[in-house]
């Protein structure tokens, strides 16, 4: 570990250790370096005062609020998903809707269901918070020094506090209210943030793992608002695994696991994107991403098969349902009557306007702040959309 010190703190051994203290402060420090922590022995750094000194109260509030505002986005992303996960049951609307106008005693349930992505929330941003931790000095090969660690903002320690208190509270919020198959989803989502972080592991540094490892915490975020709904739907009796695997209980998870499948989709269209802008400071860190192993324009070329495979895959369960439907009686004039075709042309129409991004990024591929700028501010909004998408769908069904 290197530090810089000015020359008014060396004065050939003639310098106090207080004026040491204050110049180290006062120095420039390496991003991944400058955790802001004064050496142990100082009677200013002690748990003491981190517990009751006003001062450090405030710092400490103060930074676990920059921290949370620095990576809020994507933790409301998949805080969404797991709202759109509450609307993607089939019999969710009917229970929302007895609970609301039904007693008082029927609004419990409502209210669990709105802690679910609370917790989805809190544990994202927190394995978020971790990523920034472990890449502060890539994150300052790539540009991206106005995070608050690699900035030197906030302390080690206190990003530490950060993604420990975020995971307690996200993981303790299903607990609470019950709901086992919840409680085993949100532990899934904090397993996969701490394994894509953690030095000896890091997922983020596998050719495809890294982009498995988010499309599959984007399909439980969706998978944990449903849970509610399907526990109540399906029963609670986890021990008999027969019991999951009967016509009745696919029929139920059939479009939630649909839905989950397309975000999970749609995170390997996207998450390649975003990668194309930091290929320079992932070759150096070793990383093996799927722009630096196939290039930039295979990577993109590939968005788009997945993209038309979304298509294809919303039309399939299209078809699908109408089979069912067919044989229980229904016939075409009145299928299309009901309107439940909306579903697979909003999802497609989702599909088009993603198609369209790609396009423009194949042609402004050596573009790099187009890449840096654009695609990642268009990539929450085309991922919002295929949610309300989702939900359009499941509600016409």
């Amino acid at each position: 570990m290197r530090f810089r010190l000015s020359q008014s703190s060396v004065q050939r051994g003639k310098a106090k250790p207080f004026n040491l203290v204050r110049n180290f402060e006062s120095s420039k420090w390496l991003p991944i370096t400058h955790w802001n922590e004064n050496p142990k022995n100082s009677r200013s750094n002690s748990t003491y005062k981190l517990l009751c000194g006003k001062h450090d109260l405030s710092a400490l509030f103060s930074s676990q609020l920059l921290l949370f505002d620095s990576r809020k986005k994507w933790g409301f992303l998949f805080a969404v998903a797991t709202i759109s996960g509450i609307f993607c049951v089939p019999s969710a609307v009917d229970q929302i809707q007895a609970n609301i106008f039904g007693s008082s005693d029927n609004l419990e349930p409502l209210l669990i269901n709105l802690l679910l992505p609370i917790s989805t929330l809190l544990i994202i941003t927190g394995m978020y918070v971790l990523n920034d931790l472990f890449d502060a000095d890539l994150d300052r090969i790539n540009g991206k020094t106005n995070r608050p660690i690699p900035s030197g903002k906030v302390s080690k320690r206190q990003a530490l506090l950060f993604v420990t208190s975020m995971n307690v509270i996200g993981l303790s919020l299903p607990v609470f209210t019950g709901n086992l198959l919840g409680t085993i989803l949100a532990a899934m989502i904090s397993l996969i943030g701490i394994l894509y972080s953690l030095p000896r592991i890091s997922i983020k540094d596998k050719f495809v793992l890294k982009t498995c490892a988010i499309g599959m915490a984007m399909a439980c975020s969706l998978l944990l608002g449903a849970s509610n709904f399907l526990q109540t739907d399906l029963g609670t009796d986890f021990g008999n695994v027969f019991h999951w695997i009967d016509i009745q209980s696919v029929n139920l998870i059939l479009y939630p696991s649909f839905a989950a499948a397309m975000l999970a989709m749609m995170v390997f269209v996207t998450s390649p994107l975003n990668d194309l802008g930091d290929i320079k400071g992932d070759k150096e860190a070793g990383r093996r991403t799927i722009p630096i192993v196939l290039g930039k324009e295979h990577t993109v070329l590939i968005s788009l098969l997945i993209t038309i495979g979304m298509i294809f895959t919303s039309w399939v369960l299209f078809v699908h349902s109408y089979s069912i439907d067919e044989r229980n009686g229904f016939d075409l004039h009145k299928y299309f009557s009901e309107i439940r075709i909306l579903s697979p042309l909003t999802i497609s129409g989702t599909c088009v306007l993603i198609i369209f991004h790609l396009l423009n990024v194949l042609k402004r591929l050596d573009d790099q702040n187009y890449i840096r700028e654009s695609v990642s501010k268009k990539s929450m909004p085309l991922h919002l959309i295929l949610q309300l998408s989702l939900v359009i769908g499941c509600l016409l069904q």
